[in-house]
């Protein structure tokens, strides 16, 4: 019985020296002039970082590390307001797949991303990519749900074309993230790069298909201090006109009506670990429609809550049915075929 209680200890324990092993750390640098953000590496900060590079492959060959040749490198720096990157990714000219879409979409293009973990809970993180066509892609990431793209921040990235391949340059403000307030700060980090062209996908930690999630896969970012966070405000303001002409040619009728609408979404960031949403007259014109469903069922249909405002932060909570947030804001549809007919009767 000992024995084989002994011979378990030292399996975990191997399996824990092993994932420990797995684990490549890198340092950010502080830097007290910050890299103009134009896409080319010859701001003299950059020489001050080490580079991150042996980006192990994702797809197609799990496992295998990249050629130098078609290699990846990463840079880091940090001031009193932002994160700075510089990525180097050696390629072909002629190799380098560019689609211009629009923001938070890479369509048929190259792409460099990094995601964070300030926490370093490995459950949590927030993705920043740029593609070589210089399109912005910005997500949030959890265990329980996968990846959020309706997620937004405001960041700068440019990238350019070389003989060499192509370059992106990154600045990450403060304000667009999340961390604990402490003198030391050891975060959660990885990289990833695609080549559209044949299909090939990298990561700087290698994340291992077979295992379950990948923010519990990145490797640590060091050397961060005495940073801040900033006062986490913003304001989302809205208005919206509707303008309807039909010609009635009646007295006291008029051809034109109107409406104006106005509202606002705002958040405050109470605390590192609390956020203050509010909003005035939210603008849900923009949000997906539900699909048409035939209800046979004497039962309720209950719909997925698609209005962010509704969304945002859930995954971190089991929320246990406690309430229905389809019924916030609107009346049933059926109320006005009820209305009215309701009757007392005398027994």
């Amino acid at each position: 019985m000992k024995s084989g209680l002994l011979l378990a200890c030292l399996f975990c324990v191997c399996i824990i020296n092993s994932v420990a092993q797995n684990i490549k750390k890198m340092n950010a640098v502080r830097t007290e002039s910050a890299p103009k953000i134009d896409g080319i590496l010859d701001d003299s900060e950059w020489a001050k970082a080490v580079a991150a590079d042996e980006f192990v492959e994702l797809r197609p060959t799990p496992g295998r590390v990249e050629s130098r040749e078609r290699g990846t490198e990463v840079k880091i720096l940090y001031d009193n307001s932002a994160i700075y990157i510089s990525a180097r990714m050696f390629e072909h000219p002629d190799s380098i797949a560019r689609e211009l879409v629009t923001r938070d979409q890479v369509g048929n293009s190259d792409f460099i991303g990094i995601i964070f973990d300030p926490y370093l809970d490995r459950i949590n993180g927030l993705g920043f990519y740029v593609t070589a066509a210089g399109s912005q892609y910005d997500a949030k990431y959890s265990q329980t749900q996968n990846e959020d793209d309706n997620w937004n921040a405001v960041w700068d990235s440019e990238v350019k074309i070389d003989k060499l391949g192509w370059t992106a340059e990154l600045k990450i403000p403060y304000s667009a993230l999340r961390f604990a307030n402490k003198d030391i700060h050891t975060w959660g980090i990885n990289m990833t790069r695609r080549r559209q062209k044949i299909n090939y996908q990298s990561c700087w930690n290698f994340v291992d298909p077979k295992v379950s999630g990948f923010i519990n896969q990145e490797g640590e970012l060091h050397g961060i201090t005495n940073i801040k966070s900033p006062v986490r405000l913003s304001f989302s303001p809205y208005v919206s006109s509707l303008v309807n002409n039909y010609p009635h040619n009646f007295p006291d009728i008029s051809n034109t009506t109107g409406s104006f609408n106005g509202g606002m979404d705002v958040k405050y960031g109470i605390n590192q670990s609390f956020t203050l949403d509010m909003t005035l007259v939210p603008d849900f014109g923009q949000v997906r429609s539900d699909n048409q469903v035939l209800n046979l069922t004497p039962f309720e249909v209950k719909f997925n809550e698609n209005r962010q405002f509704f969304t945002e932060g859930t995954e971190l909570f089991n929320k246990v049915d406690l309430f229905y947030s389809r019924r916030i804001g609107s009346f049933p549809s059926y109320k006005s075929d009820v209305s009215g007919q309701l009757k007392l009767q005398r027994v």
